[in-house]
């Protein structure tokens, strides 16, 4: 009776203890997919946006390769991939000259939203530690600080002034050609500025012909801490242009956004 006790007592304390199972796993999981992604093997890794063919970045660093390898020994198989645009291509290349591409989307991490690396053969959940190191440090000499609102949200307040200029029209942006910044747009930010357009009753557009009034965005300027912009306004109805300038700047961790349809001093 007490064998059976203890065995029941075994089983039931083995059985509580697989809820908390998937925490460990996540802890102690190595993925041995990637055990290749390593100094010794690899001659270069190529990190290369899929928005700008000419905006690359070629890793060669030690460090940065074991750094990339602890992320990828955590990936989990997925069945699919996300629904998003990849944002990178990551290329890397073995000593012995072998290539092997994986597409990159970033800012996806939950199972629900399915794979972000990925290749012909095989999807993986990728957490988003490449973006908080790798793809973060890449970018850090050039990217706007808090880039989703001193880029959308500067563009954001400029179609709030459009839109109260042009009530009464359907009004659509174009961001698809400000070529100087698809280098920085992630798919999951375009995701969620397309989500406030839709609020403000603005579509995104790729002609300038397709609604009433398209605003036109051309980036003019940008560091780190600053971002100019002109809006080209073309109301289709009337046959005319009109333009609006952005000026932001960022100071105590926030951005400053002026809009206007006159040149402003410091642009």
């Amino acid at each position: 009776m007490k064998k059976i006790n203890r065995s029941l007592l075994l089983a039931l304390a083995f059985i509580l203890t697989l809820s908390g199972c998937t925490s460990l796993l996540k802890l102690t999981y190595q993925n041995e997919d990637f055990k290749w992604v390593t100094p010794e093997n690899l001659a270069k890794i190529v990190v290369q946006s899929t928005r700008d063919i000419g905006f690359r970045f070629v890793v060669t660093d030690a460090d940065t390769i074991r750094e990339l390898h602890e992320s990828l020994a955590a990936a989990m198989p997925m069945e699919e991939t996300n629904t998003m645009e990849p944002d990178y291509i990551f290329e890397f290349t073995t000593y012995d000259n072998e290539v092997r591409k994986f597409y990159y989307t970033s800012g996806v991490g939950t199972q629900e939203d399915g794979g972000n690396f990925y290749n012909d053969d095989k999807v993986y959940l990728v957490l988003n530690r490449i973006d908080a190191s790798l793809i973060k440090n890449l970018f850090a000499l050039r990217k706007p600080q808090d880039f989703f609102q001193g880029y959308y949200g500067s563009i954001l307040e400029a179609a709030r002034k459009v839109r109260e200029d042009f009530p009464d029209r359907s009004l659509g942006i174009m961001i698809n050609e400000d070529k100087e910044m698809l280098k920085f747009q992630m798919s999951y930010e375009i995701l969620d500025f397309n989500l406030e357009l839709n609020g403000l009753g603005i579509h995104p557009v790729y002609s300038d012909r397709e609604t009433d009034v398209v605003m036109n965005i051309r980036t003019r300027g940008y560091k780190t801490n600053l971002y100019k912009a002109l809006v080209e306004v073309r109301d289709n109805i009337n046959k005319k242009t009109i333009r609006y300038y952005i000026l932001a700047s960022y100071a105590n961790e926030a951005w400053t956004t002026q809009v206007s349809d006159e040149l402003p001093e410091g642009f």
